[in-house]
């Protein structure tokens, strides 16, 4: 977690400069006075400074430096500039990488990983080119790195940076621990009593000799969590500086113990924009730092290869509560002066100009999604094993549904369906895709949205931090979260459920013949009748259903709340609602729109909460296809669960994002222009930087209103990237104003 102190490097803006390539290698042609000037030109206040790439970057008995550095000390000379400008230097130290073969086989081919008693490790390539190997963390390279690091700390540092915490960073099979190495065999003969067994597919050896190796390849892997915790410990004891480490993405952090001991991650944003968002929400309501690629490492140090994509990941990832890690830094630094990424130089500009202002901000908190996976397998330690019996990771399975077999068969060719024993199979709608459509729908509502860890769901009083917990289509929930999520909604929280929320056990086949939350929706799960199940075969088509539709039954709330009387129903659950539980929708076909089949939305109140539920998961609809008539119901929804009324409404579009941040006496309203055409994916080949683009459409006019947190009026409304004061009126506790001409972001702050 981040100590008051050391709160500067949750909202550094950083320029990454690693040594995997020019100017570092082959040869060094490096100038620290240069390297600051072009970083303060930027506006950054820190240098993210490789201790090592290739080669080590000042003199050392640990990490073999670079041949022709002599007595230069690269992070020395960085250092001494970066401080008499008063940028920090924050030392990055490659732990797991792979490292060059003409330095390990020269200086210490004792280090080397081996997949077979008689092989060398795979040999790969890396940034910059040459050939690479393989370390094993059970030679004397650990004592070696530990060493190393603790002289990096030595060097008046403001922070370090150790990459790969994920055991098997570099090479990540399930066999990747099955180490040879003369040290793994002679641990393993002690522990074990026989020699190591070896099999070209160590799958075919016997069943024991398997189990052996599954047991050992854990204790490998801890190995690699046991030295990030001596890394943490150690420099903690030396100095009181921050502690960061690599989190890969989101659904990849390294194991927990790691995780705790460090004050932040570095997220290789990438993915898409909405990615970007989630995982940066993630770390900030975890308490974590999260930094995140703008921009991106390439082949071309030379020259940039950037357009105002750089802007829109920057603003993205600090309005969520994030850094700017300038992560194409050597770029920018080698382009001659005049190719400066102007919009970036703006933008940062403005950060550093308002530096007090951003200060211990945040993102206001208002919906929460807990990020669950289907199969609660978070640790990369726990995947990336040997295994007698390899671990499947994957989504719940698909549905079977019918008993067509005969009617195939009596008309072949006229109907088509993949077949398993009892009929035919039907996509379930993947949990992921259900919290990616949560966050997105709500994102289009302007409404201010969280992504938390699973283990808040189980804590009434963090739970109480946000008005709204939307839980989408989120399969497994243990009792203790059962019992929170109650107690969070008795209390006065307000929940949202889709489709089969808390109807799975804990195992990926397991399904429960009710709802684990079923005394708390006020609905309970239902075998159809022989009619209602033949129209519900007739109609899947697919993933979904054809034809199907949610329908607001009339004089409820949701029809007057919600400007579609119908919508489109993909897959849903059949429910029925217990005594006190309204009907506020039901689905229906096309041609039989009076017909009700079962519930499609219901609510209730709790307590001091409110709780809806839908039976179909209508937001991965608006994550695949980005249905506006989605985004309108659960808008209507989240009205009547909290009807004090939205933290934030605009007449913007959907892709005019806004994240409001608030702090004692300050308020900030960040807005960010996704308009227009984005590829929101990453190329699928090397260097993987984001799609670019040059032009973003200015929006003309927007109206807002806009609740403050504080009492009173406050002091002064203002746009904080031109300075200039706003008019405002104000209704309640609401501020209205209308803004103009929002090119690709801007900034509100209102001061008390």
């Amino acid at each position: 977690m981040i100590k008051p102190g050391h709160e500067w490097v949750r909202r550094a803006r950083t320029f990454q400069i690693e040594q995997y390539h020019p100017p570092f290698w082959p040869d060094i042609d490096f100038d620290a006075k240069q390297l600051v000037d072009v970083v303060r030109k930027y506006h950054a206040n820190a240098i993210w400074f490789g201790s090592a790439g290739k080669w080590a970057v000042f003199p050392n008995e640990f990490f073999p430096p670079h041949p022709k550095l002599g007595e230069r000390d690269l992070l020395a000379e960085t250092i001494a500039e970066a401080h008499a400008r008063e940028v920090r230097v924050i030392g990055y130290i490659p732990v797991g990488h792979i490292i060059p073969e003409d330095n390990m086989l020269i200086h210490h081919p004792e280090w080397m990983y081996r997949p077979s008693p008689e092989g060398n490790a795979p040999v790969l390539r890396h940034h910059g080119g040459g050939f690479h190997r393989h370390v094993c963390f059970n030679t004397p390279y650990r004592e070696a790195i530990c060493a190393f690091i603790a002289q990096v700390v030595d060097h008046n540092v403001d922070a370090i940076y150790t990459d790969s915490a994920c055991p098997y960073h570099s090479h990540h099979t399930p066999q990747s621990p099955l180490c040879y190495c003369d040290y793994c065999l002679e641990k393993f003969d002690r522990q074990f009593g026989c020699p190591m067994p070896y099999a070209p597919d160590p799958h075919s050896l016997p069943r024991e000799d398997q189990e052996m190796l599954e047991e050992w390849s854990l204790q490998y892997g801890r190995i690699v969590g046991d030295v990030f915790l001596e890394f943490a410990a150690a420099t903690r004891k030396k100095k009181d500086i921050p502690v960061l480490t690599h989190g890969l993405g989101v659904a990849n952090w390294p194991e927990r113990r790691i995780v705790e001991v460090h004050n932040g991650f570095l997220y290789e944003a990438g993915g898409d924009f909405l990615h970007r968002l989630e995982a940066a929400s993630l770390a900030e309501s975890s308490g974590w730092a999260m930094w995140q690629y703008v921009g991106a490492l390439t082949g071309w140090s030379r020259t940039q290869c950037f357009g105002m994509e750089l802007v829109e990941e920057a603003a993205a990832s600090f309005a969520s509560g994030g850094g700017v890690l300038v992560a194409c830094g050597v770029n920018l630094w080698l382009s001659p002066p005049h190719k400066a990424n102007r919009e970036l130089v703006e933008f940062l500009e403005i950060l550093e100009t308002n530096e007090s202002l951003f200060e211990d901000l945040h993102p206001s908190p208002f919906v929460a999604i807990p990020f669950v996976l289907p199969v609660r397998v978070y640790e990369m330690l726990e995947r990336l094993r040997f295994r007698a019996e390899p671990l499947v990771m994957r989504d719940r399975p698909r549905d079977v549904i019918g008993q067509l077999k005969q009617d195939l068969a009596d008309r072949p060719g006229e109907l088509e369906a993949p077949l398993s024993e009892a009929g035919y199979l039907v996509r379930t709608p993947p949990q992921q895709s259900c919290r990616r459509g949560a966050f997105s729908t709500m994102l289009a509502n302007h409404l201010p949205t969280s992504v938390i860890e699973e283990r808040v769901l189980s804590d009434p009083a963090a739970l109480a931090k946000y008005p709204v917990l939307f839980l989408p289509n989120v399969g497994h929930l243990t009792r203790e979260e059962v019992e929170g999520i109650t107690e969070y909604v008795k209390v006065g929280g307000r929940l949202l459920a889709t489709y089969r929320t808390s109807l799975y056990g804990a195992e990926p086949e397991e399904m429960r013949d009710n709802f684990a939350l079923a005394d708390l929706l006020g609905v309970d799960r239902v075998d159809p009748n022989p009619d209602q199940f033949a129209d519900y075969e007739q109609h899947l088509w697919a993933a979904g259903t054809f034809d199907t539709y949610g329908r607001c039954v009339p004089g409820q709330w949701l029809a007057e709340g919600c400007s579609h009387e119908l919508w489109p129903i993909n897959r849903f659950e059949f429910v029925q609602a217990r005594p006190g539980t309204d009907v506020v929708a039901n689905i229906v076909f096309g041609g039989r729109a009076d017909d009700a089949l079962c519930p499609a939305v219901t609510c209730r109140t709790v307590g001091k909460g409110r709780v809806a539920y839908l039976a179909a998961p209508v937001e991965e609809l608006h994550f695949e296809y980005r249905l506006l008539v989605v985004r309108d119901l659960l808008a209507a929804v989240m009205d009547w669960l909290y009807p004090e009324g939205r933290p934030l409404m605009t007449d913007g579009p959907n892709q005019l994002v806004m994240i409001p941040n608030e702090k004692p006496g300050s308020q900030v309203l960040f807005l960010i222009n996704h308009t227009g055409e984005r590829v929101e994916h990453l190329p699928e080949i090397w260097p993987r930087f984001s799609p670019q683009f040059d032009y973003v459409p200015t929006i003309p006019e927007v109206n807002l209103r806009w609740r403050l947190t504080e009492r009173g009026t406050p002091r002064r409304v203002w746009d904080v990237c031109t300075g200039d004061d706003l008019e405002v009126t104000f209704d309640g506790n609401y501020l209205e104003t209308t803004l103009t001409n929002i090119g690709q972001y801007a900034i509100i702050a209102a001061e008390f």
